[in-house]
């Protein structure tokens, strides 16, 4: 269940555009590929940990190459302040 659920979170993430404060920086990508990594990989038991690190790498790299397309700066620092997958879902969501 949770694998079906985290790729759903993390689109959110990138898909509100209309906020716009200027275009994420490389920087602020591979930050928020990090963040979301440690965010993903965290709430994993031992028994799914090694599976849920390398899902959490794996998306990182294709968040952070969607996040320099077509992520602003506001929605980096929304990532960023999220201390949970579901705050991170709560980025993508419309205002």
């Amino acid at each position: 269940m949770r694998h079906v659920i985290l790729p759903a979170c993390a689109s959110f993430v990138l898909l509100f555009g209309a906020c716009s404060n200027g275009k994420a920086t490389e920087s602020e990508c591979a930050q928020f590929a990090a963040h979301f990594e440690k965010l993903m990989s965290g709430g994993a038991g031992a028994a799914e940990a090694d599976k849920t690190t390398q899902l959490a790498k794996d998306m990182a790299k294709d968040l952070q190459a969607k996040c320099l397309s077509e992520g602003t700066s506001a929605e980096v620092r929304c990532a960023l302040a999220a201390e949970s997958m579901e705050a991170l879902q709560r980025c993508g969501d419309p205002k």
